[in-house]
């Protein structure tokens, strides 16, 4: 086995040890990026991070840091997309509550796009779905990264319980 595949494995086997809650992929705009397509990774790491502090302070107040979790957890891979723009994927979750209950993914979903570019914010089906996401652009060549406070707690599990679909809310008028 080569051994960026073992790495891979490795990072693989380290973040199905967490009940992550959310899954993004987050791209920037041509516009964002330099005159060929790139972005400086310096530049795109800040972006992510005024994206996650913006969604720490919206979910637990303007002094988040300080609280004993920390905000929320994240792991993320990047990589250049097939265009030369870099691009991240990520896993996130919360110390509280299921991050989904507590912050509308399309709201934040609206946020990146107007702020960066596009974007998918979306629960996963199951922790099965997590396995290789976030390790697997190791093997692409790309660089896996840990907010700070990775691993100092344990997040609550995700509701999998079934939601109801929206034309199941929708009662039809008589």
């Amino acid at each position: 086995m080569r051994s960026v595949d073992l790495q891979a494995q490795g990072y693989a086997e380290l973040l199905q040890r967490v009940p992550w809650q959310q899954f993004w992929t987050l791209t920037f705009r041509v516009s964002k990026s330099g005159r060929n397509g790139g972005m400086h990774d310096e530049a795109a790491d800040k972006a992510f991070r005024y994206f996650v502090s913006c969604l720490n302070r919206s979910v637990y107040g303007p002094k988040w840091s300080t609280r004993w979790h920390g905000g929320i957890q994240w792991a993320r891979g990047q990589e250049f997309h097939r265009d030369g723009r870099l691009h991240f994927h990520a896993v996130a979750a919360a110390p509280t509550d299921d991050l989904n209950r507590l912050a509308s993914r399309y709201e934040w979903h609206e946020f990146w796009y107007r702020e960066f570019g596009r974007n998918r914010i979306e629960a996963p089906r199951s922790q099965a779905d997590i396995t290789g996401y976030v390790s697997k652009y190791v093997t692409k060549g790309g660089t896996v990264d840990f907010s700070r406070n990775f691993g100092a707690w344990m997040p609550p599990p995700i509701d999998y319980t079934r939601r109801p679909e929206q034309d199941g809310l929708i009662q039809p008028s008589q």
